[in-house]
């Protein structure tokens, strides 16, 4: 037996062992995936009467822990959540995968609105992109409302699709809070990110059929 068989032999089940001694649930299942992964170059290496059943074996159990292991990034990674970003994820953002909306929210702000206030107004440029998280607001056209928005509407999506100024008045019909974004950083991120391009594009479409689905306007009452 030669140096790298032995090493082949025992390298594997010492990474098992240790593994199996740490606390953490995530390093156990890097450390089997480490090991059976050496275990694995040992069949390959290694003529074998039962060669080809060993890899089929090992390959199934290195990619069940290499799973459970993805398992548990993602847990830790949702943890470090708080819970307004959790409940946006599996609400409006829902579509976005879990990273790209983790690097949204990092360049967003929340803001506190008042009643009556005008979060956007007609023919003037639109710097943020804003989601009612909470309130409601009222949309006027020439002075007219026509439409109001809820919780997980997009306010100034469409200057923010075109460029233009906003074809209409947006204001607070109750107290509101919002999630903003500036035009800028959210298109650098766009640049870098087309998973979230193509995800905002889909949410600017369900928002806005939406919208047009609402036909009457019901101003609501105070809370």
């Amino acid at each position: 037996m030669n140096t790298v068989t032995a090493l082949l032999i025992l390298l594997p089940y010492c990474v098992q062992a240790f593994a199996f001694v740490v606390k953490r649930p995530l390093w156990l299942r890097m450390g089997l995936v480490v090991g059976f992964a050496l275990e694995l170059l040992y069949w390959i290496y290694i003529p074998h009467e039962l060669q080809y059943i060993n890899i089929v074996g090992t390959s199934a159990l290195l990619l069940i822990n290499l799973f459970q292991g993805v398992v548990l990034v993602r847990a830790r990674h949702l943890d470090s959540w708080s819970d307004e970003e959790r409940f946006l994820q599996s609400t409006a953002f829902r579509s976005l995968p879990n990273v790209v909306f983790k690097k949204l929210m990092e360049i967003a702000e929340w803001k506190t609105i008042g009643k009556g206030d005008t979060l956007i107004a007609e023919h003037q440029d639109v710097e943020r992109l804003m989601l009612v998280y909470d309130g409601t607001a009222t949309i006027h056209l020439d002075g007219k409302p026509i439409t109001y928005l809820r919780d997980n509407s997009f306010i100034g999506e469409m200057s923010f699709l075109t460029g233009n100024p906003a074809s209409a008045t947006v204001k607070a019909a109750t107290p509101m809070r919002l999630i903003t974004w500036r035009k800028s950083e959210l298109y650098d991120l766009m640049a870098k990110e087309p998973d979230l391009k193509a995800g905002l594009q889909t949410l600017f479409s369900y928002d806005l059929a939406g919208k047009l689905s609402k036909q009457n306007v019901r101003q609501p009452k105070d809370s």
